[in-house]
């Protein structure tokens, strides 16, 4: 392994938009319950990274398939990792109501 900076920015930029993205919300997911301090067992810390991870891989397959730019799935695993999925749970529940109700 070569201590050059050059190198390991050159390793980064060739890592997939899919796999850096779910890196992403997993490592911010993880700062994010150290962070906050309210239960940081090692337990809910491991489950909270995964399903940010997951809904970052289908968030941005979603993405994919509408034709954005890859760049998008890094910026939607960041946004999920400080998010949560309990946040995001919540969202998509509001907008599901919403739309049943209208109907």
């Amino acid at each position: 392994m070569s201590d050059n900076p050059g190198d390991w920015l050159k390793a980064l930029e060739n890592i997939p938009p899919w796999l850096g993205g779910t890196l992403m919300a997993v490592i911010i997911s993880i700062l994010r319950v150290i962070y906050d301090e309210e239960e940081t067992s090692t337990v809910r810390t491991c489950l909270e990274s995964m399903i940010c991870g997951g809904l970052s891989l289908t968030f941005g397959s979603a993405v994919a398939a509408m034709g954005a730019n890859p760049g998008w799935q890094i910026f939607i695993g960041g946004m999920l990792g400080f998010m949560g999925s309990h946040t995001v749970r919540r969202l998509a529940m509001k907008v599901l109501n919403q739309r049943i109700d209208k109907l």
